[in-house]
């Protein structure tokens, strides 16, 4: 048998532990489900020694499925005790960028296609994170829900509606990382207003 099978294999029975459904796709992909939520779940699939997500988003190495499983139970919200996701705020924060800087320009629609295909992918790790939040003032719950909502819909196919939706999901995704981050001290607004000195030959 194929070590990636074999692998799988072991990382569906590491999921059932944290409560999960998982269920083989296919040879290399197993759809992991929430049990208390039928509408999440997610595909991790055994790619070049590495396990990744509907998005693209690496959650562990193949030989490591213990803590993969871990990840990924916590992904479809069934795990409060995760290994940490691989989230990397610049990155995110560069397509969010990249995303509202398509009102300055005329995208094609691949490149639209392609922009909404990384969100998607970021905002689903970041809803996890937030859903999970254990901070003192947790996110907004009914825009959470909101957001997990529009993720369900396809990209428009014409350009203008297209457009529109990666403009509204960057903005959900900005939300979401300015939640997260704040969530871990990575923004410190400096105390206090800054002083200016006195303009020469005025009062203070």
């Amino acid at each position: 048998m194929d070590a990636r099978v074999d692998s799988v294999v072991i990382l569906a029975d590491h999921l059932r532990e944290h409560g999960v459904t998982a269920t083989e796709a296919d040879k290399k992909t197993l759809t992991v489900g929430n049990p208390l939520n039928s509408a999440v779940s997610e595909n991790v699939t055994a790619v070049s020694g590495r396990y990744v997500t509907t998005y693209g988003y690496e959650v562990g190495e193949v030989g490591d499925e213990k803590a993969t499983a871990s990840r990924v139970a916590f992904l479809v919200g069934a795990s409060s005790q995760p290994q940490p996701l691989l989230i990397d705020s610049d990155t995110i924060a560069d397509t969010i960028r990249r995303a509202l800087g398509f009102g300055s320009i005329r995208p094609s629609r691949e490149e639209l296609a392609a922009t909404d295909e990384v969100l998607r992918g970021h905002v689903a790790l970041l809803l996890a994170e937030a859903r999970q939040s254990a901070v003192p003032q947790p996110p907004d719950r009914y825009r959470l829900d909101r957001i997990s909502k529009h993720m369900a819909f396809p990209l428009g196919k014409g350009l203008l509606s297209a457009d529109a939706e990666v403009h509204q999901r960057a903005r959900d995704c900005q939300w979401l990382l300015a939640h997260f981050t704040a969530g871990r001290d990575e923004y410190k607004p400096r105390h206090g207003a800054a002083r200016t000195t006195p303009a020469a030959g005025r009062r203070a």
